[in-house]
């Protein structure tokens, strides 16, 4: 029988897979459909820049197949309810150093974008913050903790072998 702890880390990934898979799901059926969510004035011309600008095209579509990684990484994510001692490895990279990298990146690109330094008068200027990269980075972010807390509670029972 499993431990409260090994179940307070399996409650930790399964979370964590979930939300991988809902916004993989919602990034690679329509990136569009999410932004919308957060911003209120797309230009009418932004789906024909996904067909065919140099710099659009691309981007979009990399952003729906890394919507597919998000996906299968969330389905992997099963992986360690059923044994968790053996996946601990993948929880780390896909429950901790992943989102950490993504949460600081996210966080840290939707505030600075939004408020500028204006050098000359040695004050902030703007008046506003992307919000989408706010939200998606404060999700990964408690992807980050939650697993990683919970692994660290988890930790010496692993190193005996128990579950």
């Amino acid at each position: 029988m499993r431990s409260r702890k090994t179940n307070a880390l399996q409650v930790a990934v399964l979370l964590a897979g979930i939300i991988f898979i809902i916004t993989g799901a919602a990034f690679f059926y329509s990136p569009m459909a999410v932004f919308r969510l957060f911003v209120s004035n797309i230009s009418d011309t932004w789906l024909d820049l996904t067909r065919d600008n140099e710099l659009i095209a691309p981007m979009y579509h990399t952003l729906r197949a890394f919507a597919a990684l998000l996906i299968t990484s969330g389905m992997a994510m099963v992986m360690p309810l059923f044994d968790p001692l053996k996946y601990r490895l993948m929880i780390y990279f896909n429950g901790v150093i992943f989102p950490f990298f993504a949460s600081l990146m996210l966080i840290k690109t939707g505030f600075s974008l939004g408020i500028r330094l204006n050098m000359k008068e040695g004050a902030f200027q703007g008046n506003y913050v992307h919000k989408s990269m706010i939200v998606f980075g404060f999700i990964f972010a408690f992807i980050f903790f939650s697993c990683l807390i919970t692994l660290f509670i988890t930790r010496k029972d692993a190193k005996e072998g128990k579950e």
